[in-house]
Formats: structure tokens, sequence, C-alpha cells
């Protein structure tokens, strides 16, 4: 009898692990919808992925949503610089870009280990808005899937964002140092 009940057993098991195993194969990458103009300043996620995706699609209309309005304008008068044109020169890529995904996103708190107060000043620094007015600020993990010819790859890029009065603008790139 005990031989029969661990024989079920260690077949019952065979099978969960089949399973289990076939249908993390099937899955790939966990590629999310593409970001829709509405959806760019409701959340930290929305507005990096929105960031990425205006970049490789060539969507310079979803670019500037990312930022607080005028913020751009301000930055090329004051550098003579068409950012957008930068930025989108940098991340041209020989390959397919199938789309994006949020994977991860730590809050830029004290209790995370960040200089929260810091990067509260250099976002007024940056953008003239008052301290009072900044709300959550994150770093956000996006994970970009690409392919060519019959490869597929995926690279990963970390961004600040933060929340003024309810909508969510990008401040900058960081460091992949972070844990998620």
């Amino acid at each position: 009898k005990m031989r029969k009940a661990l024989s079920v057993i260690s077949l019952i098991l065979v099978f969960v692990f089949a399973f289990t195993a076939c249908d993390s194969k099937d899955k790939g990458p966990q590629i999310e919808p593409q970001v829709t103009m509405e959806q760019v300043n409701t959340s930290g996620e929305y507005v990096a992925r929105a960031y990425m995706e205006s970049l490789f699609t060539d969507n310079r209309a979803m670019f500037d949503k990312c930022y607080p309005e005028g913020f751009l304008e301000q930055l090329g008068e004051s550098s003579g610089d068409d950012l957008y044109s930068q930025y989108r020169s940098v991340l041209q890529i020989d390959a397919v870009v199938n789309g994006t995904a949020s994977t991860g996103y730590r809050d830029y708190s004290i209790a995370n280990g960040f200089d929260e107060a810091g990067m509260r000043s250099a976002i007024c620094f940056v953008t003239g808005f008052e301290y009072s007015s900044i709300g959550r600020i994150q770093i956000q993990k996006v994970t970009v899937y690409f392919s060519k010819d019959t490869e597929s790859a995926s690279a990963d890029f970390y961004y600040v964002v933060y929340e003024i009065n309810g909508s969510w603008y990008m401040l900058e790139g960081c460091q992949k140092d972070v844990e998620f």
C-alpha cells in the first residue's frame, strides 16, 4: 500500500511539474499594450513606458506629453538643442521593437535608502515647481523587447518619474543598481 501511495504521489508531482513548465515556456515576454495618450500622465508606470515607446515609434507628441507643459521648450531655448531628436538618435537600433513592459518600481523615499529631500529639491530646481507640490517620486524599470531575424532580446531601462497634482512626468534616467 505504501509503495502504491508513493507511486501515485510521484505521478501527480510529475504531471504538476510538466504542466507548470509548459505553461511558463509558452508565455514568452509579457509585453503590455502600447500606452495611449490618455494614459501617459496617469501613473509612473505609464509615463516611463510612454517615454520609451515615443522614442522607438517616433511619436513626438507622446514624448512631449511625458514632460510638464512648456518644460521642453524652456530647455530647448536655454540650450539651443532639440532634446527629442537627441534622445531619439541615441536609441537608434537595427532591430524591431516588439513592445515594452513595466517590470518594477521603487518609491524614491528615505525608507528605500534614497535622499528624497535632495531629489525633491533637484526637481524644483529643474522644473520650477514648488517643493510642496511634488507628490510621489519613483524609479521605474521598463523592459523593452526587441527582435531581429530569428533572435529576440530585451533591455532594461530605469527612470526617475515624479507626480505633480496627480499627473506623472519624466525627470531623468538613472543607474540600474536599484534592487527590484
